[in-house]
């Protein structure tokens, strides 16, 4: 909650700013440690609303630099405030330097790092857990390196992911607008010059025309349906439907790789930082976008809860078939941090791969689409009218 208040400093003097706080009693210990005492605070309404349009998520290329320079600035012995301040001046992103200025005051009012950065409300459970775990164990300086590292490899093999994605997409989406162009402004021109009885393929393309012509509406109201439907569907439906999209062939393997490979970085990040094993794997779980890997995660937890070990559950043959063998490993060597970064190497290493063979195999795939296309169009279009000019030319 964004609150205005208006407070009295030991000298007297009258103080008024705006502060996030759960409450006004919170807002009130806060002022407190700065040596403010709150005389009068409301709701900044106003603030909230402009709160709310603003984007709440750091890019991952700020935090990328955002760790690194904290992670030089401590290594040079600079004090946490000074540290904070000065990537808000190295940073140009706007929110990170709204970041900044909130985690040093928060840290400046007496609060740890840990809940600093938490009332930011702009930084994932992963790096909270690891800025916590790195405060208890004196050693933030390496989990910011920890922290950069990560997000650095997370870029580069996104990156690697939307340019095999994008291009295809890109030109399909082209494919598709031509092709629904065509059929809504060129062949009901064309009507006229058809014969009464034309071929099977132009017979088609009229059907077809007639129906962008007169039932367009349904195109944007299928997507808005299938969204719907997404967003009001179980849990458990979706992740069968995840399930489903990992088994299409080359697109679904990799897919399926990355959000394993995040998981098991993800992991051996939080345990490396000297968090505990369910806590890593609680953590891991909320930061998990996929259905299918969420689930199978929920129950691997429920399992250690209930005594099991954590490699045991990776024996399912969603996981690659070398998971189960590789975490009973680290954990017999008491090295999982060290095997769950192997694994995560191996499934980066086997995914671009896989996306190099796709960025191989999609200019000829795109190619075929589009000269089929083009054929079908030809000859639905050209076919009837060759016949007509050589019927009246005898």
């Amino acid at each position: 909650m964004l609150y205005r208040y208006q407070a009295i400093g030991r000298s007297g003097r009258y103080v008024s700013g705006s502060a996030a706080a759960g409450s006004i009693g919170e807002l009130r210990m806060d002022l407190a440690r700065g040596g403010l005492s709150l005389v009068e605070a409301r709701v900044d309404v106003a603030g909230q609303l402009l709160a709310a349009l603003k984007p709440r998520n750091l890019p991952r290329d700020v935090m990328i630099d955002m760790f690194g320079f904290l992670r030089g600035l401590l290594g040079m012995g600079i004090d946490m405030n000074t540290a904070w301040n000065s990537v808000a001046e190295a940073l140009p992103n706007q929110l990170a330097k709204e970041t900044c200025s909130m985690v040093t005051h928060a840290v400046q009012q007496g609060h740890s790092l840990h809940e600093s950065m938490s009332r930011a409300g702009v930084f994932p459970p992963m790096v909270l857990g690891n800025v916590k775990a790195g405060e208890q164990s004196g050693t933030l300086e390496k989990v910011f390196e920890s922290l950069e590292e990560h997000y650095r490899q997370e870029q580069v093999l996104m990156q690697q992911v939307m340019k095999a994605t994008m291009y295809p997409a890109i030109s399909l989406g082209v494919l598709f607008m031509v092709g629904v162009g065509l059929l809504a402004g060129v062949v009901p021109q064309l009507k006229g010059i058809f014969p009464p009885n034309p071929p099977l393929p132009t017979k088609i393309l009229l059907f077809l025309s007639d129906g962008v012509v007169d039932y367009w509406w349904t195109i944007p109201g299928f997507i808005g349906a299938v969204a719907f439907i997404w967003w009001r569907m179980p849990d458990g439906t979706k992740a069968r439907v995840w399930e489903v999209f990992y088994r299409l062939p080359i697109l679904g393997p990799v897919l399926k790789n990355v959000a394993l490979t995040n998981v098991f970085q993800n992991m051996s990040l939080m345990l490396g930082a000297g968090m505990t094993l369910t806590t890593a794997l609680d953590v891991a779980i909320s930061s998990v976008t996929s259905r299918a890997v969420k689930v199978r995660l929920e129950s691997i937890l429920q399992s250690i809860q209930r005594g099991g070990t954590f490699s045991e559950g990776f024996q399912d043959p969603f996981f690659p078939p070398m998971a189960a063998g590789v975490l009973r490993q680290g954990e017999m060597m008491g090295k999982l941090d060290q095997y769950l970064t192997r694994l995560s190497t191996f499934l980066r290493d086997r995914t671009q791969q896989r996306l190099q063979t796709v960025a191989t195999l999609i200019e000829p795939i795109l190619l075929l689409v589009g000269g089929g296309m083009l054929m079908i169009l030809a000859i639905g279009i050209f076919g009837p009218i060759y016949g007509s000019m050589k019927n009246g030319g005898r």
